[in-house]
């Protein structure tokens, strides 16, 4: 190698912009559900973002791609409805955690696995597309959205069509990526409202609790969250993220499967639930997102890790800390992954009876909004076109 080859090898910077904005592509899922969590639920920051931020650390180096940590979407929308306590929410995660570790350890996740057909999946993954635009646009519009300098007042639409046109500005950017140039717009914003108020924060870490299981709380959550969350994590975070992952990384992601995603997950959630953090899996959605702002490699998953730990390092101002990042930009970048992950359904469109069950499985997720009955649709769909299928005259007969 000539010398000046060699002087550039030793001078490039381990981390490229592409990794650091790849890794913040899913940031509108996990920050928005977490800060809801800590915030209504009273969940320990430091436990929530110390599980996420090892769980990111730990995936990356196992799975070898950028792949998303998530908040349980299911859990945490009841959760918040219902008002549950860290300790309830807690169980659930460590019931759910137990059972995907049976059905790895077993082999059941392969045989549960052919229940997903392409077209249901390709239809989970439109509802969860749909589902994230949705929220995209109830963060632009929701209350908490608009940002004031005394008099002056921008409103979350405004924010957004602001955000939008950076994002389309600089999407195919590899210079300036379009996720930090994104985040930086959020953060500047923010700073500039908040009028320096962090200077008042207390920047520790939290005490950590260990969780006390309770036959109550087990019986209670178990058709409560348990039930309706564990047919979204098998379709949508081990079946649509084995199929997406491997539609984007292709052979890179060979250590990306139904069994090893099974048996992730539970590892995450045992050990997110012992210290009492939120219930966590990965997601077909924010694996899209993380790839589409620029994450081509696992150090993309190490430094959204770092900012997580970093997170729980600050524990009790770390929910004051996201909070400058606009509601409304979050909201731009969730329509924006909700729309590229719904787009998987093109390679199905000239197959009219798959097509279809693909949009019914959507259509029922994004009407009751809930993945767990569009699979159900889907799978009653695609049963009744088998037996059609079967039950057609062979030509010639």
């Amino acid at each position: 190698m000539p010398p000046g080859d060699a002087d550039k090898t030793r001078a490039a910077w381990p981390l490229s912009r592409l990794d650091i904005a790849g890794a913040f592509g899913d940031i509108g899922v996990l920050f928005p559900i977490a800060i809801a969590l800590i915030t209504l639920n009273h969940l320990n920051a430091t436990a929530v973002f110390l599980a996420a931020g090892l769980a990111y650390v730990v995936a990356g180096w196992y799975f070898r791609i950028p792949m998303s940590v998530q908040p349980f979407k299911a859990v945490a929308a009841i959760s918040l409805a219902l008002g549950l306590t860290p300790q309830e929410i807690a169980t659930a995660g460590l019931l759910i955690g137990v059972l995907l570790a049976i059905i790895a350890v077993t082999g059941l996740a392969g045989l549960l696995a052919r229940l997903f057909t392409l077209p249901v999946v390709r239809g989970i993954q439109l509802g969860l597309g749909l589902l994230l635009a949705r929220e995209g646009i109830r963060l632009i519009f929701g209350t908490q959205a608009s940002l004031s300098w005394g008099s002056l007042q921008l409103f979350g639409w405004e924010i957004a069509a602001a955000a939008a046109v950076i994002l389309l500005l600089f999407i195919r950017s590899e210079r300036f990526p379009a996720g930090l140039v994104l985040l930086g717009f959020g953060i500047v914003l923010g700073l500039a409202a908040s009028g320096g108020g962090l200077r008042h924060l207390e920047w520790r870490p939290l005490p950590l609790s260990l969780i006390h299981v309770q036959g109550a709380d087990m019986w209670r959550v178990l058709p409560l969250l348990v039930i309706p969350q564990f047919a979204l994590t098998f379709g949508n975070s081990i079946v649509a993220s084995e199929n997406t992952a491997h539609i984007l990384y292709g052979r890179q992601a060979d250590r990306v499967t139904i069994r090893s995603l099974a048996g992730s997950i539970a590892v995450v959630n045992v050990a997110s639930a012992a210290i009492l953090g939120s219930p966590l899996c990965h997601g077909s959605g924010g694996i899209t997102a993380h790839f589409k702002f620029g994450a081509r490699t696992q150090k993309s998953n190490y430094v959204i890790g770092a900012i997580c730990l970093l997170l729980a390092a600050i524990g009790t101002a770390a929910v004051a800390v996201l909070r400058l990042i606009p509601f409304a930009v979050l909201g731009v970048l969730l329509i924006y992954v909700g729309i590229q992950h719904a787009l998987y359904l093109r390679d199905i469109a000239r197959r009219l009876p798959w097509l279809l069950i693909a949009l019914a499985v959507g259509i029922v997720a994004v009407l009751t909004t809930n993945l767990t009955w569009g699979f159900l649709v889907g799978l009653v769909l695609q049963t009744l076109v088998s037996l059609r299928n079967r039950a057609a005259p062979v030509p010639g007969t």
